[in-house]
């Protein structure tokens, strides 16, 4: 599979934040896009990769953080495991993630929000599956819709309502992940957790790791090959 360039990744992501964007069902649920849109579009028009990426920032922002809400007893969850609540993880996965995926991989976001980073990923290098893993039913709610819009067949989006330390995402050989919880105290447990279940994992891997907070605990079948201290990225196999 030809991969696509970064300025054609970065059309690709435009030209899904601009179907959510124009979508009837998206804009009852967020007032206001229309202006974000336009300016999307009108930079687009101008064929200039800065502004373009300018212009897709606002929209990008308010669509992944729509839904941050958590019922009680996530919202106690979270805090007890001194959790961060949903924060947009930017272009920079995005753009670079199309070496490490294919048409069999599967892939899963821990702690995913409303699952929109996921679902650019599946619609930029489609592939076999994504595991969208987040405690906020409301934000799996906001997420269902997106799918909805963007036509993604349930049997390549798999939604789990849950801690990501105890929901299986074994299967996975490409793993996203934007610091979900705070590296000191009840957050240090996590990043454990998830570095044992990491660890036991028998086939190759591909970890992308937002203001990483992992790679401390990981054992030495793990090798970072890319790090510019936003994105850090690990490999296993």
């Amino acid at each position: 599979m030809t991969q696509p360039t970064p300025t054609d990744a970065l059309t690709g992501v435009c030209q899904v934040l601009l179907a959510l964007g124009k979508a009837a069902p998206v804009r009852r649920e967020i007032p206001g896009l229309a202006p974000m849109v336009r300016d999307l579009e009108a930079a687009l028009s101008r064929g200039e990769p800065v502004r373009v990426e300018a212009a897709a920032v606002p929209l990008y922002s308010v669509l992944h953080q729509t839904g941050g809400t958590y019922a009680t007893a996530e919202r106690k969850r979270l805090r007890a495991g001194a959790g961060y609540a949903c924060i947009a993880g930017g272009f920079a996965p995005l753009l670079k993630a199309g070496p490490f995926i294919g048409a069999e991989t599967v892939s899963a976001d821990l702690g995913a929000g409303n699952g929109l980073q996921g679902m650019l990923l599946q619609r930029l290098f489609p592939h076999q599956r994504t595991l969208q893993i987040e405690l906020s039913g409301e934000m799996i709610r906001v997420g269902k819709m997106y799918q909805r819009v963007l036509g993604i067949a349930d049997d390549r989006m798999v939604w789990a309502h849950g801690d990501m330390a105890e929901v299986p995402w074994d299967g996975a050989d490409f793993i996203y992940l934007y610091r979900p919880a705070k590296p000191s105290d009840a957050g240090g447990g996590l990043y454990r957790s998830l570095a044992r279940k990491l660890s036991a994992i028998d086939h190759p891997l591909v970890i992308f790791s937002i203001a990483d907070c992992l790679g401390s605990h990981l054992d030495g079948s793990f090798s970072t090959f890319y790090s510019d201290g936003h994105l850090t990225c690990f490999r296993k196999g």
